[in-house]
């Protein structure tokens, strides 16, 4: 009998649940108007798209108009940066050495402007040192952008900490929570941030929506002259995809768990995660050929990041297993899939101090709360298979 697919890449996308497709599809019947559009059907997508904007500020016990729907977390990244575009000369900008290629590539742009981008330091585990937070701050410093939880590695930052220094210096902050979304819901207002991005499909939502969560104003978004319409505050240009929007509200309802802070520690209430979280590490930790990655105590959830050493002690490389594995009906990855397909060393890796021979070696597994200890049993014995295959 045919064996049922494994899925442990939930960091790179996750399955649209049922409810959620039943909603979008039923909204594509119902609120087919265009929401910009006058007339009856119109305004009844447009006072629909309101009451969803207000369930969602809800949710995140945020005012409605913080919440902005943009195509993902992507577009959301590059309107924090635009707010830059406000400045007649270049300044400077703290991000860290972590963040995810949609940051990256809007810091180059700034970066041929003349922009000076500070790295915050990180630990052997990718932790941002907060007790050197002090050093980065200066009167040039206009925005900082770091990411919360990290897709490759796993490691989740001290937000709190730095929000607090930005706050104190009066500089913008804003978070990717692009990861952190599906492993539950946090609170906007304890954040002590001013910009927060997400997309809907990390957390069983559809592709191509997302959400900017703002207290800036929006005519310091981006300049008005350059937009004429008015979708999303003038924000953004294009019609909005009522029933994208309203399947991601329906996908945001299904998380039931909680995310608090304490003592800067993210913790998350997400009990059958951590369980299955814990059966891997355990069995991890008491291999020999296995090289965990990232931190263990201050990681998502749903997230595991290791190097795989063969018989020889010699690290296999990352396609290797995942071509295995794929073969043998599961799915992983080396990290982002964003970029994990430029077959490119990790620049993740290489920035909390992996040797060189282990660069093309980190495998990623991201599991939900539907994976089942079966399905990692059966990917922990074919893992042992890679150690004398390769």
């Amino acid at each position: 009998m045919k064996r049922k697919l494994i899925y442990l890449d939930h960091a790179s996308t996750t399955p649209l649940t049922k409810n959620v497709l039943n909603d979008i599809n039923s909204a594509n019947i119902k609120y087919w108007g265009n929401v910009s559009s006058t007339h009856k059907f119109g305004i009844e997508c447009s006072t629909k798209l309101e009451k969803v904007r207000n369930e969602i500020a809800s949710i995140f016990n945020a005012k409605t108009e913080n919440i902005i729907f943009t195509s993902g977390a992507t577009e959301s990244i590059a309107i924090v940066f635009s707010s830059l575009e406000y400045f007649s000369k270049p300044y400077s900008i703290i991000t860290s050495k972590l963040e995810h290629q949609a940051t990256n590539i809007a810091l180059r742009k700034y970066m041929k402007q003349g922009w000076e981008v500070s790295m915050l330091p990180l630990d052997n585990q990718g932790i941002v040192k907060k007790e050197l937070l002090d050093n980065y701050f200066n009167e040039k410093v206009k925005l900082v952008s770091v990411i919360w939880g990290q897709s490759e590695i796993g490691t989740v930052q001290p937000i709190l900490s730095i929000g607090k220094k930005c706050k104190l210096y009066n500089v913008p902050f804003h978070i990717d929570a692009t990861q952190i979304i599906s492993n539950g819901i946090f609170d906007w207002k304890e954040l002590n941030c001013d910009f927060l991005s997400l997309s809907a499909h990390k957390f069983g939502g559809p592709k191509g929506i997302g959400i900017l969560i703002t207290n800036i104003d929006s005519s310091k978004l981006i300049r008005n002259e350059e937009i004429s319409l008015t979708q999303e505050y003038s924000i953004r240009a294009g019609t909005q995809p009522l029933p994208l929007i309203i399947g991601m509200l329906t996908a945001l309802k299904n998380i039931k768990n909680k995310i608090i802070i304490k003592d800067d520690i993210t913790i998350f209430k997400s009990k059958k995660l951590n369980i299955l979280q814990k059966y891997m590490l355990d069995k991890f930790i008491d291999n020999s050929n296995i090289e965990i990655i990232g931190s263990i105590k201050n990681r998502l959830p749903n997230h595991l990041s290791f190097i795989l050493l063969n018989k020889d002690r010699e690290p296999i490389k990352a396609f290797k297993i995942i071509n295995f594995m794929s073969e043998n009906g599961i799915a992983i990855s080396s990290g982002s899939a964003c970029s994990s397909s430029s077959k490119k060393p990790s620049i993740a890796l290489y920035n909390i101090g992996i040797e060189e021979q282990k660069l093309y070696s980190n495998i990623r597994i991201s599991f939900s709360n539907d994976n089942t200890f079966e399905e990692l049993d059966i990917f922990y014995n074919l893992l042992l298979e890679c150690i004398d295959i390769f």
